[in-house]
């Protein structure tokens, strides 16, 4: 547990410290998101909250980590997307220039070994089958896509960052629950990292929550998002891709569909898959007049049923663990849909 809590505590305590110097420094050098466009919020907001977050993460992680290549590959490739992020943040890139250097990132983690190289027979149900050259674009697809989808749905106070919280809770729970599907000379690193971005990412919350007084950036959601997706590669199970992929991808579920609708909205109206549009659920949401702090309450409540969901996809050898997350989904999925239902009706009567 110490794998755990220490770096959580650590990385948290780093991130209450660390986030309000980063916000003076944006606001004395003018690194500011200013309204327009598609942004919702009414006045310029520091915008490099991820320099807290990446620098938080790290001091927490790095005291419990033991010497692996994959880990190193994973801290050098997610320094790197980092740094892309936070150019991004300064100078505004190229969209290009941003998906080549996510690309070198991969790039970092293959050299290191961090791959998806096998998965599990579907066909018969047991053994192995090995991917070969798939390997390659299978994690760089779920690599880069992930990395993108945390960037795109960070569009209301707090939402993003959330989100990410629970999806890291959701995997560091299946992880502790199912040791006999991992590597257990990466499991420790894999748990106190993840440990550590969840410390980081809580004490950032706490001013990125609406009213938020400073936004994590491109610098925070590229590295949450890379960082999550490596890690859940280079601690994936032995033998399977039940971790290095299903898992994750359940528990990131509503971001996930989010993307999908907006890339399949975008197809079909013949416009530029990366063309930003007011489509998503947050924007959804608010145009029925949820305000910001509904419409993030109630996608962490849809976002902690993908967690649950994902918790019972798991291969938990334990039924009380299992009756008790269907037990959780239950209620979380009830007190959704009261919540959807109470400020929708609340919503119409302010109309």
């Amino acid at each position: 547990m110490e794998k755990i809590l220490l770096p959580f505590i650590i990385s948290w305590a780093a991130g209450l410290i660390l986030v309000p110097l980063v916000r003076r420094i944006a606001l004395k050098l003018g690194l500011v998101d200013r309204p327009g466009g598609r942004k919702i919020h009414t006045k310029p907001i520091p915008r490099i909250g991820g320099l807290a977050i990446y620098v938080g993460s790290m001091v927490g992680a790095l005291p419990f980590l033991s010497e692996s290549s994959a880990t190193l590959g994973v801290m050098l490739a997610g320094t790197f997307v980092f740094l892309i992020g936070f150019l991004d943040d300064l100078l505004d890139l190229k969209a290009k220039i941003k998906l080549a250097g996510q690309i070198i990132g991969c790039g970092i983690l293959f050299f290191y070994g961090v791959k998806i190289s096998v998965m599990t027979n579907f066909v018969s149900g047991q053994g192995l089958v090995a991917l070969g050259l798939l390997t390659y674009p299978l994690t760089l697809l779920w690599v880069i896509g992930l990395t993108n989808t945390v960037n795109l749905v960070d569009g209301v106070d707090g939402l993003a960052g959330g989100i990410v919280f629970i999806a890291l809770a959701t995997l560091i729970a299946v992880r502790a629950l199912t040791p006999q599907m991992q590597d257990p000379e990466l499991m420790n690193n894999v748990m106190a990292l993840s440990a550590a971005l969840m410390g980081a990412l809580f004490g950032f919350l706490k001013y990125n929550v609406f009213p938020a007084s400073i936004f994590m950036g491109d610098s925070g959601a590229y590295y949450l998002g890379f960082m999550t997706a490596a890690l859940s590669v280079a601690g994936g199970a032995k033998g399977s891709i039940l971790f290095p992929l299903i898992i994750p991808l359940i528990a990131f579920g509503l971001p996930i569909i989010d993307v999908v609708f907006a890339i399949l909205r975008r197809y079909f109206k013949r416009v530029p898959i990366f063309q930003a549009d007011k489509g998503h659920i947050h924007h959804r949401l608010l145009n029925r007049g949820f305000t910001q702090q509904q419409t993030t309450r109630f996608l962490w409540m849809v976002s902690a049923c993908f967690g649950f969901v994902a918790i019972l996809a798991a291969d938990i050898p334990h039924r009380g663990i299992q009756t008790a997350a269907a037990i959780m989904l239950v209620i979380m999925l009830f007190l959704s849909v009261f919540y959807f239902i109470r400020h929708s009706n609340n919503a119409k009567k302010n109309e």
